[in-house]
């Protein structure tokens, strides 16, 4: 027997109101690529990190940062940003804290620069780190956990992760600075950013240590490996270049 439009229209909301969640709860898994497990996020995602314990996942997006269960892809919450996007996340050595820095257009005269610092375990925002010009681009955490590296326009600032204080500025990128190192031993800090260029910094004097030339594109990402003994860095130039540290 042939079905009228509106009779199917009537089944599909009669079978929306039996399985209300159903929907919701599958989409997650709708046209996953061969060995993936579920789909996460919701806004923009721009960057994501791994807790140091892997039972945490927290994606920076578009309307904030949301914490997931890394096991089962539960959302646990949403840390919020007045309504402005996150650009970049790190969890502190200990996982129990959580930064990140904003990269949104806060009005046609500037951007927010904001730095973050959210307690993981209750959500709440422990402090705001002010002093950028410029968008945020990557944070990261010393070994130890005393000290957060954020880098935006030509700088990137140190601060204390305790209290939010401002340690030094660290300056002589000639563009945006897109990603930050610290050495396993915490004694050295890698930026990488547009002027192609990837610099070294003593962490305790905040002098400028070396300069690693090479690549052809801005450069926008840099890691030790766990030894310390080498510094792997991706470019716009299409290569990964691996340096003696």
């Amino acid at each position: 027997m042939n079905k009228s439009p509106c009779f199917t229209i009537v089944l599909l909301c009669v079978a929306l109101q039996i399985l209300p969640g159903a929907l919701a709860q599958e989409y997650t898994q709708w046209s996953l690529p061969e060995g993936a497990k579920l789909r996460l996020g919701k806004g923009t995602i721009h960057d994501i990190a791994y807790s140091p314990d892997g039972t945490r996942l927290a994606v920076a997006s578009g309307i904030g940062v949301w914490l997931y269960d890394a096991h089962t892809g539960t959302e646990i919450t949403l840390l919020k940003t007045h309504e402005v996007g996150v650009s970049s996340v790190a969890f502190s050595p200990d996982g129990k804290t959580l930064a990140g820095g904003s990269s949104d257009i806060v009005s046609s005269e500037r951007l927010d620069s904001t730095v973050w610092l959210w307690d993981v375990n209750s959500g709440k925002l422990k402090c705001t780190l002010e002093g950028h010009w410029w968008s945020v681009n990557a944070v990261a955490f010393s070994p130890d956990g005393k000290i957060l590296a954020s880098a935006a326009w030509e700088e990137i600032r140190l601060w204390d992760a305790e209290t939010g204080e401002h340690r030094q500025t660290l300056e002589g990128h000639e563009y945006s600075v897109y990603s930050v190192a610290f050495s396993p031993d915490g004694s050295t800090l890698a930026s990488a950013g547009a002027d192609n260029k990837i610099r070294l910094w003593d962490i305790v004097s905040g002098e400028h240590k070396r300069t690693l030339k090479g690549h052809t594109g801005r450069v926008n990402a840099v890691v030790y490996s766990p030894d310390g003994k080498t510094l792997a860095s991706g470019s716009d130039d299409q290569t990964v270049r691996l340096w003696n540290a």
